[in-house]
């Protein structure tokens, strides 16, 4: 019975939660369905649904964390083994279920109760190597096949051509991030520290372009959480490793998407009830950003704290990236 009321709930109040408008029926129809054809999938859907019915009944909350718990245990246990046997019938039920497991790490990440320790950098590294599954299952296929057929199209549409804007604070932001990486020893690995905090700079420059673009709020949120599947092994590892510079990078990335947290999700983050206001913090994601930047600056050396204070700020007063003073460090 326990399972019904958790689909029951996943179906009445959990959906409506994940989706936009265009994404409606994906969430509504297509992931249940699917996951009454796919045991894995339905593993992850009754995860989020205990997790969602834990946080909206704090008289039942530990409970259903337990129930959430084991849930995710076993989706995570055949998500991490079966990556290698994905095929054509399968491959969308891992992308939902990749997608189920990274939002609830997110989520146990803006709101840590639940956790015996603080976030750290290897919480965050392990939420974003989530997203390296994520991005094996859509290289299954080429990514047009991914728009142009099957259920999932709606979450997968292209962004319009972005329109690069050559100064503002975070740019700025950027450019001494770059010198700061430059820095940092090279190898004849292609990837290598240096290369690969450059190449996640400069994704974080194309994703600061794209939030500049005249779209509506919900479309540009979805872009700030491409930034993690950009990332490179070897830069996620450098997180994991408490990297001064990876660490500054990340905090940088938090400031950015400190406006975005609260809004719709399509890859895996913050989803408030269409039924209250943007503004109002959602169930799940109750401090992302602030947990990131404070996560950093426990880890970072005293030495390394100047390079914080600039996303530290943003994040902490609530400013935009856009109205920062330009001479903040």
């Amino acid at each position: 019975m326990q399972s019904l009321r958790l689909l029951h709930h996943y179906s009445t109040v959990v959906y409506p939660t994940l989706c936009r408008d265009d994404t409606v029926e994906v969430w509504k129809t297509v992931v249940p369905e699917t996951a009454f054809a796919h045991e894995f999938l339905m593993h992850g859907l009754l995860a989020m649904s205990a997790m969602h019915y834990a946080h909206s009944h704090p008289d039942q909350r530990r409970q259903y964390v337990l129930v959430s718990t084991y849930y995710q245990n076993l989706a995570l246990q055949y998500f991490s083994t079966r990556l290698n046997d994905i095929d054509d019938e399968n491959c969308e039920a891992f992308f939902l279920l990749a997608t189920f497991i990274f939002l609830m790490t997110m989520c146990s990440i803006a709101d840590p109760r639940d956790s015996e320790e603080p976030i750290s950098p290897s919480h965050i590294a392990r939420s974003f190597m989530l997203l390296q599954g994520i991005k094996t299952i859509l290289n299954f296929r080429p990514l047009r096949r991914w728009r142009e057929h099957g259920p999932l199209a709606p979450l997968l549409q292209s962004w319009a051509p972005i329109k690069p804007i050559h100064s503002g604070p975070f740019l700025l932001q950027m450019d001494r991030l770059s010198n700061l990486a430059r820095e940092l020893d090279t190898s004849f690995d292609i990837i290598n520290p240096q290369s690969s905090c450059l190449l996640a700079i400069e994704s974080l420059r194309t994703i600061y372009h794209s939030t500049r673009e005249d779209d509506t709020i919900k479309c540009v949120s979805r872009r700030i959480w491409t930034w993690p599947i950009t990332l490179s092994n070897v830069f996620i590892d450098l997180i994991d490793k408490n990297h001064p510079v990876a660490l500054v990078i990340l905090a940088h990335f938090a400031a950015l998407a400190r406006p975005f947290e609260y809004q719709d999700w399509v890859n895996n983050q913050g989803f408030p009830a269409l039924t209250r206001p943007v503004e109002q913090k959602d169930w799940g994601n109750q401090g992302w950003t602030i947990n990131i930047i404070e996560s950093v600056a426990r880890n970072l050396d005293k030495g390394w704290q100047e390079w914080i204070v600039w996303p530290q700020r943003s994040v902490r007063e609530g400013i935009d990236v856009e109205d920062m003073d330009i001479t903040t460090n």
